[in-house]
């Protein structure tokens, strides 16, 4: 029995599902309000379901219970000793606060190794993370961020130290070379992200190597979290607090958390919002607190003068103030400078660097110098339009008739999935089927709703032409497709029934494969974004494409269309699309040469796929039948391989 049990419903209120008898607030999923007074001491309200976090967290409670208990196990003391080995070989430990500050005017990058995750199973289970935590050095993240947790992450202690050596070594190389003995400046910090539970397990971390700990307020009653961050920083550790509801930021704040790291995710129910940094910082704003990070050169370095975080918020060697940081969902330079506007000095980011196939590519496109993004968004608004040669960067797996397949398409990075309603096709899917895919992609890109283009987008007006405009939506495809999205793909239908089934399925794009015109393509017409497919017509062994097909097709664009998609068509035949015949891939070089990004679709499949993106280089490819055990059902193995294949060859070319 809990013989105080006042101080544990004081301690542990925010606690999802907690039984507060009446008193609780906490992480409140919709439609679950915290427990009713039931007159007893239960930790939890009757009937509450452990949510992913929490069960997590039991297993970890569970594990370091039968950890302690062994009597070879080392002690805490031992573990400080060795800590101390450590940092005599490897240099000493690095200040979180004053990492995240010292990138000013850049956004300071926390780069996460992670194998695998409870939502999104194996991400990339091969990686080294030795290479991989130096590739991000390289590439300018500050911090590195290691998941040690090993049943639903597949992570280990031994890859924190791995990375910590192998980045200092880095570090070491690089200052010997310049003539800059100071190279513990110049290696990230390392993050332990596991989900701590006590001081040995953070004194298990800086025996690693570790510089800082995640510390959950949403699994942490309030005096231990006070406990564990002043021991942390007994230690020399400045841990980095994550919260995701406001009174998870009170509860940080109250315990003496400085490094306020928020997660977009819920983690009782997976679902992201990006907005909760944004809210997040408003709340900090609100309650007077000094976080404001420094995006703006100027002379004193304390500050640029116009935030609203004051001077210690821009002083990298002060200890006071707090740094305000994003943990998840961020994949974009547009995301990077969202949360550059509100003041946050540090965004995590995971999942798309594990995924990238070039991940110092990746690292550069996120513009984390404010200077860099400027120049982007000059590029992205120039008039010019010079010849497309950024290679591949969409992947479309079409044909999608049922969950499993989307998913597995999804998990190996696919940008956008196919779901057809031609009647005719062998692939065709009812409403019902539709819904079931959408709602597996959804599920996977943790998102409720369809991803938005910017009105501003879509709408180019008569000021651009046709041209720029495409080569405008390309790049705004680009961002909104860091989240799969599900395209439906319709052929000479009426409007006011792919209408319907943008409506009723949950379409974000749809594609238009008949004869309907470019005009057809506009929004207006179809709810949301459209793919023009231009049949490129040919003999049935792929030769004999009209020699005009180049300059025909740039006469004919408009700014209706999102995308351009160029399939073969048989000479002769009715309807274009489902061929499983090449066209000219010259003619997709050639249009890619006047600037016009294009999707290539027709005949491609694992064992072609990498040279059509060597030799053509094409903005996207598009695969159905290239990947199918038969029609309407994929072969795994071969959709893993075609992307794979796509994206390796993109980085070679």
């Amino acid at each position: 029995a809990i013989k105080d049990a006042s101080k544990v419903i004081g301690d542990c209120s925010h606690i999802y599902g907690f039984n507060g008898n009446g008193n609780g607030g906490g992480n409140v999923v919709e439609g679950q309000g915290q427990g009713e007074g039931q007159g007893d001491c239960s930790f939890f309200k009757d009937g509450h379901e452990l949510s992913m976090l929490q069960t997590i967290t039991a297993r970890r409670v569970l594990d370091y219970s039968n950890l302690v208990s062994k009597p070879e196990t080392p002690t805490e003391e031992y573990l400080l000793n060795k800590a101390s080995q450590f940092h005599s070989t490897h240099g000493p430990i690095l200040n979180l606060l004053q990492t995240i500050r010292r990138q000013s005017p850049s956004m300071a990058l926390a780069a996460e190794f992670k194998r695998a995750s409870p939502s999104k199973g194996d991400i990339a289970p091969h990686v080294k993370v030795d290479e991989q935590a130096v590739t991000y050095t390289q590439a300018g993240a500050c911090t590195i961020s290691v998941l040690t947790e090993e049943h639903y992450f597949k992570g280990s202690l031994a890859d924190l130290t791995s990375a910590r050596i192998a980045t200092t070594d880095y570090a070491n190389s690089k200052s010997n070379s310049n003539g800059n003995g100071n190279s513990n400046s110049n290696r990230p910090a390392i993050l332990r992200k596991d989900f701590c539970i006590s001081k040995y397990m953070i004194a298990e971390a800086l025996a690693a190597g570790a510089d800082t700990i995640l510390l959950i307020v949403a699994i942490t009653p309030k005096a231990l979290l006070a406990e564990l961050i002043t021991y942390a920083r007994s230690l020399g550790m400045e841990p980095l607090v994550e919260v995701h509801a406001e009174v998870e930021l009170d509860v940080a704040l109250e315990a003496g958390g400085k490094v306020i790291g928020v997660n977009n995710r819920n983690l009782h129910t997976f679902q992201m919002d990006l907005a909760t940094t944004d809210n997040t910082a408003d709340e900090l704003t609100k309650r007077g607190c000094d976080f404001f990070h420094r995006y703006k050169e100027d002379d004193n370095g304390n500050g640029d003068g116009d935030s609203n975080g004051g001077a210690n918020a821009g002083n990298a060697n002060s200890d006071s103030g707090y740094a305000l940081c994003a943990l998840s969902g961020m994949s974009s330079a547009g995301d990077v400078d969202r949360y550059r506007r509100k003041g946050v000095g540090m965004c995590l980011i995971g999942e798309s660097l594990m995924r990238a196939a070039d991940p110092k590519a990746a690292i550069q496109n996120l513009c984390l110098n404010p200077k860099d993004y400027d120049k982007h968004q000059f590029e992205s608004s120039s008039s010019s339009c010079s010849a497309y040669t950024a290679g591949t960067k969409i992947i479309k797996v079409c044909g999608i008739t049922n969950p499993d397949d989307a998913l597995v398409a999804c998990q190996n990075g696919a940008n956008l999935i196919g779901v057809i309603f031609v009647p005719k096709s062998k692939r065709c899917v009812s409403f019902d089927q539709a819904k079931e895919v959408v709602g597996a992609v959804r599920s996977f890109g943790e998102r409720t709703g369809r991803l938005s283009v910017p009105g501003n987008v879509l709408d180019c007006g008569d000021s651009i032409s046709p041209l720029q405009g495409l080569v405008r939506k390309a790049r705004a495809m680009e961002e909104v497709t860091r989240r799969p999205l599900v395209v439906g793909v319709f052929q000479n239908q009426d409007p006011e029934y792919i209408r319907e089934a943008v409506e009723q399925c949950g379409l974000d794009l749809v594609q238009l494969h008949g004869k309907e015109g470019m005009q057809a393509a506009n929004v207006k017409y179809c709810s949301v974004p459209a793919i023009r497919v231009v049949d490129i017509e040919t003999n049935e062994d792929g030769s004999g494409s009209a020699s005009d097909a180049v300059e025909k097709l740039l006469g004919a664009i408009t700014t209706d269309p999102f995308a351009i998609l160029l399939d073969t068509s048989i000479k002769g035949s009715k309807d274009g699309g489902g061929t499983g015949v090449t066209f000219d891939w010259g003619i997709a070089e050639k249009l890619q040469n006047h600037g016009l990004p294009v999707i290539i679709a027709g005949g491609l499949k694992p064992s072609n796929i990498k040279d059509a993106v060597k030799s053509v280089q094409p903005w996207g490819v598009d695969v159905s039948s290239g990947v199918e055990e038969k029609p309407g059902k994929k072969d795994h193995n071969s959709v893993k391989s075609f992307v794979k294949g796509a994206r390796e060859a993109a980085v070679e070319a």
